[in-house]
């Protein structure tokens, strides 16, 4: 079965306004049962998004970590695949393992660059058999 592919097109610019969404996104997921894994570019972005979401929320603890611990770790952050039923995707490529999810969440911040990388990648979604769906984000 095809997983569901989620576009997220924020109005707002930069990779803060990314991670942040992220963050949101990740939190509600995990709340919700679903278990996470955040692809990330590389290590120094995997860093920053993982002390991210120490500080998002100060009224809770928002479960999370680099690796899986076998599973404790509900919100995985992480360049290479890791376990999770929703991807959320911040690289600028097509993750090779995305049929292996329920879901996929993709960000798309308001950079041209950025645009064009989504625009591929959902291009690259249909053609594998996806139908990608789009929600406009404004703050």
């Amino acid at each position: 079965m095809m997983p569901r592919v989620d576009f997220y097109i924020l109005a707002l610019e930069g990779t803060e306004a990314r991670e942040h969404f992220c963050c949101r996104l990740a939190t509600r997921a995990w709340r919700e049962g679903h278990t996470v894994q955040v692809r990330v570019a590389d290590e120094a972005a995997a860093e920053r998004l993982d002390n991210a979401l120490w500080t998002f929320d100060e009224a809770s603890f928002i479960p999370h970590g680099r690796e899986s611990l076998d599973g404790d770790n509900p919100i995985v952050i992480s360049p290479a695949p890791a376990p999770g039923d929703l991807m959320i995707n911040l690289t600028d490529a097509l993750p090779d393992d995305w049929t292996t999810c329920t879901r996929i969440a993709e960000i798309i911040s308001a950079e041209e660059p950025i645009r064009q990388t989504g625009r591929a990648r959902y291009r690259d979604y249909q053609q594998a058999g996806a139908t990608p769906q789009t929600h406009r984000i404004e703050s």
